[in-house]
C-alpha cells in the first residue's frame, strides 16, 4: 500500500496538554499557529468568518475498526468522531475569532495543545443549501408561491436574512442596499399586500442606485415584471403603491449619510486608503472590505425613523404595460 507524506501546517495551542471532554476543549478558545513557510496561505482569511481545520491526533492509540458511541450504541469508526481511525485524522468547524500575524484565535477546534494542523480550508455548506433547495416539498411549494420565503422575512421583521438574499441580486454589500430593505420591509408592512407579478402592486423609484435593488427584490416589483417606474429625480426615495394610486412614500432624511457614516466612523479612513487612494495592501484591503461589510449590515440596526421620513401620497398610475406582437428584425 502506499504511503502519503503529510507536512503540518502549525500547531494548536491551548490549555489541554492531553485528551479530555471534546466538549470542554470546544467550549475554550484556542489558536493555530501557522508556520513561517505558510504565511502568505493566510491572505485575506479574515474574510471567513468559519474554518474547516484538518489536524492529527497525535496522541490516539491504535485504532479500531468500530465501538461503542457516546450515545451507548455501536458503530463502525467511519461512521463515528472517534480519535482511533486508520489514519488519525480530524477535522472540525471553527469560527475564526481573530488573526494576529500568523496566529488564528478560533472557537469550536476540539484538538489538545500541540495537536499538528493538516490544513485549513474556508468552510463550505453549498452541499446543505442545495439539499434544502432540492427538498421536494420546499420545491413544491416554492413552485405555487415563489415569494413565500420573502414574504414571511418581512413579516417577522428579518431585515439581515432579507440582506442577504438582496446581495445575491445586487453583487455586494452595502448601506445602500440595506437602506433599500429597511424601506421597503417598512412600506410591505404597511401596504400588507404582495407582488404576483400582475402589475397590482407598484414601486416608483426615484433613484437607479444601490438603494432600488433592495426595493426591487423585497417588494418583488422589478422591471421585468413591469411593477418597478423609475422616475430620475436623484433622491433616494421609493413609493409603494396599490393601483388605486393610494400610496407610501419613504425618502431617506438629508442626515441620513452623517448618521452612517457617524455610526462607522472607521470605514471612512480606509476607503479613503483603499479605494481613493488605491493602496492595494493585503491586510488594507482585507480590513476594508471587513468594515465595510460590518457597516452595511451595521445599517440595520440603525432605528427607521432616524434614517426615512413616511409620507401618504396620491401616485400617478401608468396603464398596464402594452403587449406588442413579435416580429424579426432585419439587423
Amino acid at each position: 500500500m502506499e504511503t502519503l507524506m503529510i507536512k503540518p501546517v502549525g500547531y494548536v495551542c491551548n490549555e489541554f496538554n492531553d485528551p479530555a471532554d471534546h466538549h470542554k476543549i470546544k467550549g475554550k478558545p484556542s489558536t493555530i499557529i501557522i508556520h513561517d513557510d505558510f504565511l502568505e496561505a493566510l491572505l485575506n482569511i479574515k474574510e471567513c468568518d468559519y474554518l474547516d481545520v484538518i489536524f492529527w491526533f497525535h496522541k490516539s492509540e491504535d485504532y479500531v475498526l468500530s465501538g461503542k458511541i457516546p450515545s451507548g450504541g455501536e458503530r463502525g469508526v467511519f461512521a463515528s468522531r472517534s480519535p482511533r481511525r486508520p489514519n488519525p485524522i480530524g477535522i472540525t468547524t471553527v469560527k475564526l475569532i481573530e488573526c494576529k500575524k500568523n496566529k488564528l484565535i478560533v472557537e469550536g477546534i476540539d484538538a489538545i495543545n500541540n495537536t499538528p494542523v493538516i490544513d485549513i480550508k474556508c468552510c463550505d455548506t453549498s452541499m446543505f443549501a442545495s439539499e434544502i433547495e432540492s427538498n421536494p416539498v420546499h420545491s413544491s411549494i416554492l413552485k405555487s408561491d415563489p415569494r413565500i420565503e420573502i414574504r414571511n422575512n418581512i413579516t417577522e421583521g428579518k431585515t439581515e436574512v432579507l440582506l442577504l438574499k438582496a446581495g445575491q441580486l445586487h453583487g455586494h454589500f452595502c448601506p445602500g442596499l440595506a437602506m433599500g430593505v429597511m424601506a421597503a420591509v417598512h412600506a410591505m408592512k404597511e401596504i400588507r399586500t404582495d407582488s404576483d407579478g400582475m402589475e397590482d402592486l407598484l414601486a416608483i423609484t426615484e433613484t437607479n442606485n444601490c438603494f432600488s435593488d433592495g426595493v426591487q427584490f423585497v417588494t418583488g416589483c422589478s422591471f421585468g415584471n413591469n411593477a418597478l417606474i423609475f422616475k430620475d429625480v436623484g433622491k433616494t426615495a421609493f413609493t409603494l403603491t396599490k393601483r388605486d394610486g393610494k400610496g407610501l412614500r419613504i425618502c431617506s432624511r438629508h442626515e441620513s449619510r452623517e448618521i452612517i457614516e457617524k455610526s462607522f466612523p472607521d470605514f471612512q479612513k480606509y476607503y479613503q486608503l483603499v479605494v481613493v487612494k488605491q493602496n492595494h495592501d493585503p491586510d488594507l484591503v482585507a480590513a476594508y472590505k471587513r468594515i465595510a461589510l460590518q457597516r452595511a449590515f451595521g445599517t440595520l440596526s440603525i432605528p427607521f425613523n432616524r434614517l426615512f421620513t413616511v409620507s401618504q401620497v396620491k401616485a400617478e398610475i401608468p396603464r398596464y404595460a402594452p403587449i406588442y406582437e413579435s416580429v424579426i428584425c432585419p439587423v
